[in-house]
C-alpha cells in the first residue's frame, strides 16, 4: 500500500518533454499560463518558450465577469504582456497578436512592438486603439522575418511608412481602419514588400490620398472593402500576376486597371453611383474567368457604353439584394443584355427578377457553351415560368438547370412547376431539372 501511494504523488505531468508542455500551456490565457510558473521550478519559465502570444485585454476580463475597465486593469494587464513579451525573451516568436480596444500608453506599445521584431516574429496580428501618435518603432519597417501584418486600428491611427521600409518575406497584409499619410506612404509600403501576394485593405479614409497606387509584380490577391472620403481620389492598379480581386465600395474619381490578364475570379460590388462611368473599371477586369456581381454592379455595367466584352468569362453569379427587388421593374435593361457580351459563358447563376426581359436574339453562349443554370428567387407565375422555358428551348449545351424557389411558394406550387417544365420542350438531350 505505501509503495502505490508514493507512485499516486509522482508529478507525472512534469516529467513530459518540453515541446508538450508548451503545447499544452498553448490552450490556456496569457493569464493562466503566467499562474503556471509558479507550480514548481520546472514550470518556472516555461511560459517563456511559448513560439505563439495571444494577448485578449478584453476577452480575459469578460471571461473573469468584468463589464468595465478600470487604470488599474490596464496597468496590470500591461505588465503580463510585458513580462512574457519582453523580460523573458528566451526564444523566437512565430505568432503574436494582440488585441486591446481601451487606451494603450504609446511607449509601451511601442516596446512590445520591437520585443516582437528582435524575437523574430512571423506573423503580427494586433487590433488595438493606441490613440493618436505616430508610428513608431522605425524597426517594424525592416523587419525580415514578418510573413503576415494585420493591423485592426481606428480612424485616428495614419501610417506614416518611411522610404526605407523592407519586409522582404512579408506575404500578406491585412490593414483594417488604417489610413496612411499620402501617396508616398502608399508606395513605400508596396514597394518594400518585394514577396507581397495577398493585399487587403478595409475601412480606410483616402482624404489624405490623391492616387491610391496599387502597384505589385508578385500580388496574387487584392481585397479593396468601403473606403471614405473618396470622391476626389483616384485608384491605379497595375498587377500582372493578380489572380483575385474583390471590390466592394462606391466608385471612386477615376480608375486605371492594367495588366489584369492573369485576373480568374472577381467579386465586385459598387453602390449604385451612376453618375459616375464604370467603364474603365469594367474593361480593365474583362479578361476574368470567375465574376460575381451585385445587382447594382450589374445595373452600372448594363449603363456603359460601349458594353465591355467578357470573352473569357466561363461563369458568372449576380447577387441580388432584397432592398432592391422592388426597383428592378424600373431598369430599363437586365441580364439579357449582358449575355450577348458573354461568348464562352458554362456556368450562370442569379435571380430571376435580374432577367427583365427575354434576349430578342439568342446570345451565342446559350446556343453552344452554357452548361449549367441556376434560377432563384422562382415562382410559378407566368412570366417566370417563361424564363426557364427560354432557356430550356435554346440551351443545347446545358445539362443542369436548378430552381430554387422563392420563400413563399408552397409545395403544391412547386409541384406545377415541376410539371410545367418537365413538359416543356427542350433542345438538350442530357438535361437534369432539380427544383428545391
Amino acid at each position: 500500500m505505501a509503495k502505490q501511494v508514493k507512485m499516486e504523488n509522482v508529478d507525472r505531468i512534469s516529467g513530459l518533454h518540453d515541446s508538450i508542455l508548451i503545447h499544452i500551456l498553448s490552450f490556456l490565457s496569457a493569464k493562466q499560463v503566467i499562474r503556471t510558473s509558479i507550480l514548481s521550478t520546472r514550470w518556472r519559465y516555461l511560459f517563456a518558450l511559448l513560439p505563439n502570444l495571444h494577448f485578449d485585454f478584453e476577452g480575459d476580463l469578460w471571461r473573469r465577469g468584468y463589464t468595465s475597465y478600470r487604470h488599474i486593469d490596464i496597468y496590470s494587464y500591461g505588465c503580463l504582456v510585458d513580462k512574457m513579451l519582453i523580460t523573458h525573451n528566451m526564444t523566437n516568436i512565430d505568432k503574436l497578436r494582440l488585441k486591446c480596444r481601451t487606451m494603450i500608453d504609446p511607449d509601451r506599445f511601442h516596446a512590445w512592438i520591437s520585443a516582437a521584431v528582435h524575437r523574430g516574429v512571423k506573423h503580427l496580428d494586433l487590433n488595438i486603439s493606441p490613440g493618436k501618435f505616430t508610428t513608431r518603432p522605425a524597426v517594424l519597417f525592416t523587419c525580415r522575418t514578418l510573413v503576415t501584418l494585420k493591423l485592426c486600428m481606428e480612424f485616428d491611427f495614419v501610417l506614416d511608412v518611411p522610404k526605407g521600409a523592407h519586409f522582404p518575406n512579408l506575404k500578406t497584409i491585412h490593414l483594417e481602419e488604417v489610413n496612411f499619410s499620402n501617396d508616398d506612404s502608399v508606395k513605400s509600403l508596396l514597394s518594400g514588400c518585394t514577396s507581397l501576394e495577398d493585399l487587403v485593405i478595409e475601412k480606410f479614409l483616402m482624404s489624405n490620398i490623391s492616387n491610391f497606387n496599387i502597384s505589385h509584380r508578385l500580388l496574387k490577391r487584392l481585397t479593396l472593402l468601403y473606403t471614405y472620403q473618396s470622391d476626389y481620389s483616384w485608384i491605379t492598379i497595375d498587377a500582372p500576376n493578380l489572380v483575385y480581386l474583390e471590390y466592394d465600395d462606391e466608385l471612386v474619381a477615376g480608375y486605371s486597371l492594367q495588366n489584369l490578364q492573369s485576373l480568374v475570379k472577381a467579386d465586385i460590388d459598387i453602390s449604385n453611383s451612376l453618375e459616375v462611368d464604370g467603364s474603365t473599371f469594367f474593361r480593365g477586369i474583362c479578361n476574368v474567368r470567375s465574376l460575381i456581381l451585385s445587382d447594382t454592379s450589374l445595373e452600372l455595367l448594363l449603363s456603359c457604353e460601349p458594353l465591355p466584352v467578357f470573352a473569357n468569362l466561363v461563369k458568372l453569379k449576380i447577387h441580388c439584394s432584397n432592398d432592391l427587388r422592388p426597383y428592378y421593374d424600373q431598369w430599363e435593361k437586365g441580364l439579357e443584355t449582358l449575355l450577348s457580351s458573354l461568348p464562352e459563358l458554362e456556368k450562370l447563376e442569379f435571380n430571376q427578377e435580374a432577367l427583365i426581359s427575354l434576349p430578342e436574339k439568342v446570345p451565342s453562349c446559350l446556343l453552344s457553351k452554357l452548361k449549367s443554370i441556376k434560377i432563384s428567387g422562382f415562382t410559378d407565375e407566368r412570366d417566370c415560368i417563361g424564363k426557364a422555358k427560354y432557356f430550356l428551348k435554346n440551351g443545347r449545351a446545358l445539362e443542369k438547370l436548378t430552381i430554387r424557389t422563392a420563400l413563399r411558394c408552397s409545395e403544391e406550387r412547386k409541384s406545377k412547376i415541376s410539371k410545367v417544365l418537365s413538359a416543356s420542350p427542350r433542345e438538350s438531350k442530357h438535361l437534369c431539372i432539380f427544383i428545391f
